[in-house]
């Protein structure tokens, strides 16, 4: 008897547990929070959830007392679920404080004030990992090394009591201000002895003695350490040399038996430029480390921020101390706030002449015209020679002075095998350079550039490319469309670039039609006869990025989609009131920030019916804040204003005293009841 197998309904109780593994498995890749709904539905498939809930668990520190009470709460968890053997990894983050002393004289600590920049700007939330880059204080010694059963080394013990209860953890993150405490060393030796610890506040406290402590020493020479992450300098704010670099590279080169990764974020310290005459102390060594004596096989190693790679003597320093045809991963220059820092056209010609990296599968590269004092008519040539030096790359990120043929270069070599690329044009903003006029304007990528990529990236599967905004037109429209022609296509992300760099460079730029005899008159209050009227209120239009804009650049993709649906849309509107010059003008600000909105967009799949598609604002608290503080700035002016003239002023009028908000007003009328220009505004529909 034939049985209709439409009316069979499969029943989750006689799935294997494998399969329910792979359900869960894919679950947990394409929305997590789906995770904990799926392992509700019955007993087995809780359990088929349990390993991957538990596989990594997170720990964040501020207090002492935090701390116990966390583990206290968790460790109960984990055993009622009887999941501390799916834990693999352990994530400790923050810092505590044993009291509320200074922790040294003129304490200092320059990471905490760039991280809380950089969660100010609100484009953390964008740009996720990069590491922020602005001048703040730094210094070398600025506490005692943690001595073993100390104060502080006790007040770790709920950490070490949770670790002897992980029967699996294989991987200890670190990410405290703290030094990491000798008694968790001594738990991944006494427990973990398979253990890899990562840690992201790795450094030498006690360089300026010429020998480290000797927990210092032991710390860095762990069997347990893969993984470092360092801020350093080549002087500090006190005027103290900095060699925490020189010795990382001699732990890499043999003195860390297990190091394989990394990262070095390069510092510039304020005040320490106050010290620039006086040359640097000779480097002395760790002790034990035999120079050319070994070499070290890195797998990773990314060189960010004010990192001095215009200097043949850094990367021919760390050739020497690790063998670059072991790298996997390599990144040279990066970081937000310092977009004009990276290799120049000479160091790129050294690594391709030298240097061989035969496992290399993603680089990282920011590219420096580095012309400012000197002329490199070879520079373009350089970086295309320099490109061609690696083995095809699965992943690559380039910013930086691009250009078309480097362009070429990086599709022709890399375009087949490529699954991520990230395109993120930059140039040189100071106007002026080797007594000569800048013309240098930021490659804008064309619809053609675009389909160019589709044909030559086949595989490509997340992409990071900037559009120029030109007012929703069709133009800009069939850039988006053209993005839907990539079949393997899952993430992009878009940097809607609303600069206008040829308002200062390009003196033979046409004069727009469209401008009237307001658009043509002069921005008087910037100082500069090329900034047009019209030019101000072309970039507020562009700036202007609301959702109904994000979702309709969401559905204009999609409806061209072939192949693969895209999952995820992140969109950041930059560049508004940047025309090819340093000079600024605070009026411009408040209403570009406004204006000038990002976006996330994702698909979330549900079974059975249609998918869900999620609008979120990137950085709208930061953007709330700084409205408030502009709504308290317009009601204080108006009171002041009304006392000096005898009349009542409202913050509404305030608001409209102001030449970028009249241009406003020439696109945006007043609405009735609304509060300000701020009510009033909405993006250009794009032109489909």
């Amino acid at each position: 008897m034939d049985m209709d197998m439409h009316s069979v309904k499969l029943d989750l109780h006689g799935l294997p547990l494998e399969t329910l593994q792979q359900i869960a498995g894919h679950v947990n890749r394409s929305h997590r929070p789906s995770l904990y709904a799926f392992g509700l539905a019955s007993r087995t498939c809780r359990g088929a959830t349990l390993p991957l809930i538990f596989d990594h668990l997170h720990l964040n520190i501020n207090s002492r007392e935090a701390l116990q009470r966390n583990v206290d709460a968790l460790v109960p968890i984990l055993s009622q679920t009887e999941s501390a053997g799916h834990v693999r990894c352990l994530s400790i983050k923050g810092s505590f404080r044993l009291s509320d002393a200074p922790r040294s004289e003129g304490y200092r600590y320059g990471s905490e004030i760039r991280h809380s920049w950089f969660a100010a700007t609100g484009v953390d939330e964008i740009l996720g990992g990069e590491e922020p880059y602005q001048l703040s204080p730094h210094v070398v010694y600025d506490e005692p090394v943690i001595a073993r059963s100390s104060e502080e080394d006790l007040a770790w013990a709920p950490v070490v009591s949770l670790i002897h209860t992980l029967p699996h953890l294989t991987k200890l993150i670190y990410d405290c201000r703290n030094q990491f405490p000798p008694s968790l060393l001594d738990a991944l030796h006494d427990h973990h002895p398979q253990c890899k610890l990562y840690h992201l506040t790795f450094r030498f406290r006690t360089l300026l003695w010429g020998t480290p402590y000797p927990y210092e020493m032991a710390l860095a020479t762990s069997p347990y350490l893969y993984s470092v992450k360092v801020e350093c300098c080549q002087r500090d704010s006190d005027g103290d040399d900095d060699f925490n670099q020189e010795a990382i590279m001699e732990l890499v080169a043999g003195l860390a038996p297990n190091l394989k990764e990394v990262v070095v974020v390069n510092l510039t310290p304020d005040y320490s430029r106050r010290y620039y005459r006086r040359p640097r102390e000779p480097w002395r060594g760790l002790p034990g480390f035999v120079s050319g004596q070994s070499i070290g096989s890195l797998t990773s190693l990314s060189l960010l921020g004010a990192v001095d790679l215009g200097s043949l003597g850094l990367l021919q320093a760390w050739a020497r101390h690790t063998d670059f045809s072991r790298l996997r991963h390599l990144a040279l220059g990066g970081g937000y706030g310092c977009e004009n820092i990276g290799v120049n056209g000479e160091e790129m010609e050294w690594i391709a002449q030298n240097c061989s990296f035969r496992q290399l599968k993603t680089l990282g590269v920011r590219m420096d015209r580095d012309d400012f004092h000197v002329e490199r008519p070879n520079y373009v040539n350089n970086a295309v020679t320099f490109l061609r030096a690696f083995e095809p790359l699965d992943q690559l990120s380039v910013s930086g002075a691009l250009e078309p043929k480097i362009l070429d270069a990086i599709l022709d070599h890399h375009g087949p095998t490529l699954k991520k690329l990230t395109l993120r044009p930059s140039e040189e903003e100071f106007s002026v350079s080797n007594l000569r006029v800048r013309r240098d304007i930021p490659m804008t990528f064309t619809k053609e550039h675009i389909l160019q990529i589709h044909s030559q990236c086949p595989a490509l599967q997340e992409l990071a490319i900037s559009v120029k905004r030109t007012k929703s037109d069709r133009l800009e429209a069939e850039m988006y469309k053209s993005f839907g022609q990539m079949a393997q296509l899952k993430s992009l992300f878009l940097t809607l670039d609303c600069s206008d760099w040829r308002v200062m460079r390009d003196a033979d730029s046409p004069a727009d039609a469209s401008f009237d005899a307001f658009d043509r008159e002069n921005c008087k209050w910037f100082g500069s006869e090329f900034l047009k009227n019209g030019h101000l209120r072309e970039t507020l239009m562009n700036c202007a990025v609301d959702e109904t804009l994000v979702r309709s650049i969401w559905e204009t993709i999609c409806r061209n989609k072939v192949g693969q649906e895209l999952e995820s849309l992140k969109v950041w509107t930059t560049g508004g009131g940047h025309w090819g010059t340093t000079r600024t003008n605070c009026a411009i600000a408040p209403v570009v920030n406004h204006l000038s909105r990002s976006w996330l967009v994702e698909r979330v799949c549900r079974d059975g019916g249609d998918d869900i598609i999620n609008v979120r604002e990137l950085g709208r608290r930061v953007r709330e804040a700084r409205d408030q503080k502009q709504t308290d700035e317009y009601r204080r002016r108006a009171e002041a204003l009304g006392e000096q003239e005898h009349l009542t002023i409202s913050p509404r009028d305030v608001a409209e005293d102001s030449p970028v908000v009249q241009a406003f007003r020439r696109v945006w009328p007043p609405k009735e009841g609304s509060r300000d220009w701020r009510d009033d505004w909405s993006s250009l529909p794009l032109q489909v």
